[in-house]
């Protein structure tokens, strides 16, 4: 049976988007930006498996050519008709060193279990649905086994450990992209991180270039840019859902286009296709962080408190007019009533009608005292 091999990730091909070709990789180039990569394990010559299904073992052996490994999907075909399972969807979990059953669901931990191999690997193939790691989680033994040593250590009181909730296990998921460095671009851009990990998947976008407008200190310019033009269905950027048509790009991996042609561009982005990170201004900034959104609201509230001050203020004020205003016309009575001289009192019309009114009274009164 012939196997075969992704390779190593230095040699995949990379899309090009300005081409829409694959184009071959650089091992001296952008070493450093290749961080997300999986490490592999050195192969041995053969690899030999020991597999059980329900009440059925099968004992067979894989062999490795020129150091290549295979993919998942063809290993799970050999255990699909070792096992007669072409009707009956299953789960492949493998013993790991430390006694824990791990599942084994895409290339990467299908390599790393050849680790485990020492120097059989076994494998346990079980339906889906009723194995107590898909329902509870795999690893739980290593768990149980740190309780249970703990527990003769310090004297407690036993208890069942309980496991009522029912996650979901998925079966194929990784980190494929990422907003980054959210306090540093504006708002009004985005830095976006597309992950490949080493797959052949193609990043799924066109660029072309373009007029961009930008406000400078001698006024409004028009400048060249470097847009995207149309995102490839089922890539990686339609995936994340962070890229979209006409969004205009700044930057890649740190280093402005401005000034670049579009085969610059492109070739930056082939360079750094499997940790690349784009800094776009989106076409639409409906979708954009309002970060300023806090300080609004927070500059409205202070706003309306300081105007609740200044009404509260203005009433104080207008309280105390109107309590200094009426204690003024009290001592003015008091001041007429006590005075005993025969002196005609003139009303002054200008006054407060308040005022008035009290005045009127006290030369009343005194004119009846007169008579």
């Amino acid at each position: 049976m012939s196997w075969k091999s992704d390779g190593p990730p230095s040699s995949h091909g990379s899309y090009s988007p300005s081409s829409g070709q694959y184009s071959s990789g650089s091992n001296g180039r952008n070493s450093a930006a290749r961080i997300f990569q999986p490490l592999h394990a050195v192969l041995p010559t053969f690899l030999q498996v020991k597999s059980k299904f329900d009440s059925e073992w099968r004992r067979f052996s894989v062999q490795f050519q020129d150091n290549k490994s295979p993919s998942y999907e063809e290993f799970r075909t050999l255990i699909e008709g070792l096992h007669s399972l072409h009707s009956i969807p299953f789960t492949v979990c493998y013993t790991s060193h430390s006694g824990d059953l791990l599942p084994i669901t895409n290339d990467d931990n299908f390599r790393k279990s050849f680790e485990s191999a020492r120097p059989i690997l076994r494998l346990l193939i079980q339906r889906k649905g009723e194995s107590w790691e898909e329902k509870y989680g795999y690893g739980t033994d290593t768990i149980d086994r740190r309780r249970k040593g703990l527990s003769l250590l310090i004297p407690t009181v036993s208890r069942t450990p309980k496991r009522t909730y029912n996650i979901s296990n998925p079966e194929d998921f990784r980190q494929v992209s990422a907003i980054i460095d959210v306090d540093i671009v504006p708002e009004a851009h985005r830095r976006v991180r597309l992950c490949k990990h080493g797959s052949d998947r193609p990043l799924g976008f066109y660029i072309r270039d373009g007029t961009s407008v930008r406000v400078t200190p001698q006024g409004v310019m028009k400048i060249q840019g470097i847009f995207i033009s149309r995102l490839v269905e089922g890539g990686l950027a339609e995936s994340t859902g962070l890229l979209a048509v006409n969004d205009e790009v700044l930057e890649v991996n740190g280093i402005e286009v401005q000034g670049k042609t579009l085969d610059q561009v492109t070739d930056m982005m082939v360079a750094n296709a499997q940790n690349l990170i784009i800094t776009v201004k989106p076409a639409n900034q409906r979708n954009t962080l309002q970060r300023g959104i806090h300080s609004r609201i927070s500059d409205w509230s202070g706003t309306s408190e300081d105007t609740l001050m200044v009404q509260k203020r203005n009433s104080n004020n207008d309280m105390h007019g109107t309590i200094g205003g009426l204690s003024k016309v009290q001592r003015n009575n008091n001041e007429l009533s006590d005075d005993d001289s025969d002196e005609d009192i003139v009303v002054d019309h200008t006054k407060e009608n308040t005022g008035n009114a009290a005045s009127e009274g006290c030369h009343h009164n005194r004119y009846q005292e007169n008579r």
